[in-house]
């Protein structure tokens, strides 16, 4: 490390000053969200309040027939290649149950998905959100091909962060916090060897499990589809690497 120069004067105020470019001062800003994750939650809360308070039940009924997920709607006899069927993939991550599935999953979004936005930039972001959301449908459907009980939520597209996270080490740089996940790509065995990944994840699963079985009567009746949890996390983890801009560590 360079001595100071005992030879120049010192700074007016009496106090060290950090070097120039350095950011070990600069202090956190009170909202660190990306543009995209902004976006996505309020759509998410958007379109929960118009089902609340605009929408009348005929009309609520007619979002989720064709914006919902049916896995029925793939099966042979059922197929049509229709926008409901090429969209809803997607749209049924803006849909939810009501107040307390919205909260959960806006809460996971916000903890993982604004490090790894900061990270990726508007675009790769939506694409992960994307890409994660048709991961979880598709081990959904895997599972319960033909079933009529349509998939609503964005928990699917949230595991999916958290999956990328997890590819960080849930690492961020705290010294610049709007630059998020700023260490290198983990390929995917280094990531779960680092401390506290693999656990976490681990537990997150077992938490996914237990609430969708309703092992201890906790879910109200409500269905929780935590295979689509861990499609999109599993998605997510992988994907991240696709989407990423730097290269992977060694």
């Amino acid at each position: 490390m360079d001595q100071p120069n005992t030879d120049s004067d010192p700074p007016a105020s009496g106090a060290l000053q950090p070097p120039e470019g350095d950011d070990r001062r600069r202090p956190a800003p009170p909202v660190n969200l990306h543009g995209a994750i902004i976006a996505l939650v309020a759509v998410c809360v958007g379109v929960h309040l118009a089902r609340t308070l605009v929408f009348d039940g005929a009309l609520d009924r007619w979002l989720i027939i064709n914006f919902a997920f049916f896995p029925v709607r793939y099966a042979p006899g059922f197929f049509q290649l229709d926008l409901p069927t090429l969209l809803a993939p997607v749209t049924h991550t803006f849909l939810h149950g009501d107040w307390m599935h919205l909260a959960f999953n806006m809460i996971w979004l916000v903890a993982f998905g604004a490090p790894v936005a900061w990270r990726l930039g508007w675009v790769r972001t939506l694409a992960l959100w994307v890409i994660a959301a048709i991961g979880a449908v598709a081990l959904h459907t895997a599972l319960y091909f033909g079933d009529w009980v349509p998939l609503l939520g964005a928990s699917g597209a949230v595991s999916g962060f958290l999956g990328a996270a997890a590819r960080f080490g849930f690492r961020a740089d705290r010294r610049h916090p709007r630059r998020g996940f700023a260490g290198p790509l983990l390929g995917p065995l280094a990531s779960l060897g680092q401390p506290g990944v693999l656990p976490f994840i681990l537990i997150w699963m077992a938490i996914n499990l237990a609430t969708g079985a309703n092992w201890f009567g906790l879910a109200g009746g409500a269905s929780i589809a935590w295979e689509a949890h861990i499609g999109g996390l599993v998605t997510g983890f992988f994907a991240i690497g696709w989407l990423d801009r730097r290269a992977p560590s060694a």
